[in-house]
């Protein structure tokens, strides 16, 4: 019997954030954090805030506040990179913020919009291409940001990429250490149906939504003067290590996945096993929050359903002691496919791979740089223990 009250746990989970911070919901988060922009010293001075679930908000605030200060007072001085270092982290904090808050009212609307804001001043500091992206989408619309070299001459590869469930648009890549624009490729990271700038708008995520929506995105990429619509790939991380393959289940320009910390099939764990807060987040995401309805919706989010869709080369990566997404599983849907594939183990890690963030998010990068742009073989299956650096 599934458990459906699983939001009574609260008051074990005030006890540990109380102690831990963010890092009471997954070890070693912090490092994770750090690699997307986050400093130290500002995750330290919001976690000495965090003396429950529901001061976490309040915390990240009032860190971004003090970031977004900074900014104004160094632009008052006309220095432009640090005001776009000061936003940028104003903007990753107020996003962390709007995260933790699960209602769909004012405060959240006003803590995404702070993040967008930060965001949008950020960008007129550094020095390539970063753009937001509006698309229609039925009544709603889908939000985006864009990335590329500057003064491009020669059309490159892009990507699509698709968050995770603990991630925005904004998160990734990091604006000081763009992965995609230093290997000359351009990038598009979504906030599909339920993620992000989109669900505060009123979109929520449905089983058949989001394919529609990555087709739109690409439609935009084939578009891009930089892009080369021969080579675009998919990149997803978590939860949107499931959303990524399924969007290339149903668009051919799609010609390589990386799907890391990989989430494939089916959700028990996720949603009944591991902390509350992936349930209750979820529930937001979809709209749906009656256990029985949202229980039937999860039960059907399984990539075995369109594996024999899936025909491009496929990377996919999980940590050793991964709690959400665990090795046997990853496997497990590694040998239903039948395309060219690899699988990495990250020896001694847990779900966020946080030990070996950097160097994981770095190779499998390349990994599909090559793969857009070298291609690789027919009968190409490859099976990889990382060790740790512990």
């Amino acid at each position: 019997m599934k458990n459906r009250y699983r939001q009574n746990e609260t008051w074990i989970s005030n006890k540990f954030v109380g102690q831990l911070g963010i890092e009471a919901f997954m070890p070693n988060a912090n490092m994770g954090l750090e690699e997307k922009g986050f400093k130290h010293a500002d995750i330290q001075r919001a976690s000495s805030r965090m003396t429950c679930l529901r001061a976490m908000p309040k915390a990240w605030c009032t860190v971004a506040a003090q970031q977004e200060k900074l900014a104004k007072e160094a632009e008052e001085r006309g220095h432009g990179v640090t005001a776009g270092a000061f936003y940028h982290r104003a903007a990753l904090y107020y996003g962390k913020a709007q995260l933790y808050h699960h209602k769909d009212d004012e405060r959240k609307l006003k803590m995404h919009a702070d993040c967008v804001r930060c965001y949008e001043k950020a960008i007129q500091y550094y020095d390539y291409t970063i753009e937001r992206v509006v698309l229609p989408f039925g009544d709603h619309k889908l939000y985006g940001i864009f990335h590329a070299p500057k003064n491009v001459t020669q059309k490159i590869p892009a990507v699509l990429f698709t968050p995770g469930m603990d991630m925005i648009k904004e998160d990734y890549p990091n604006l000081n250490d763009n992965f995609f624009v230093r290997r000359n490729m351009a990038v598009l990271v979504m906030d599909g149906p339920g993620f992000g700038e989109t669900r505060v708008h009123g979109l929520p995520v449905t089983l058949d939504n989001f394919p529609e929506a990555g087709k739109l995105f690409i439609d935009y990429l084939c578009g891009r003067p930089e892009v080369n619509p021969d080579q675009i790939g998919i990149f997803g991380g978590s939860m949107g290590s499931y959303y990524g393959p399924l969007v290339a289940a149903h668009d051919s320009r799609v010609k390589a996945i990386v799907g890391l910390l990989g989430c494939y099939l089916e959700k028990e764990l996720q949603f009944n096993s591991c902390q509350p807060g992936l349930r209750s987040n979820f529930k937001y995401m979809a709209n749906v929050y009656d256990d029985e309805e949202f229980e039937k919706m999860t039960e059907q989010m399984t990539l075995e359903k369109v594996v024999d869709r899936l025909k491009v080369p496929f990377l996919m990566s999980t940590g050793e002691y991964d709690e959400m997404c665990p090795p046997e599983l990853t496997k497990r849907f590694f040998d239903m496919l039948r395309c060219p594939k690899e699988i990495w183990i990250m020896e001694d890690e847990f779900h966020s791979c946080a030990g070996m963030y950097h160097e994981l998010f770095a190779w499998a990068i390349d990994w599909l740089r090559d793969a857009l742009t070298k291609g690789v073989g027919p009968n190409h299956a490859v099976e990889k223990v990382i060790p740790s650096r512990k």
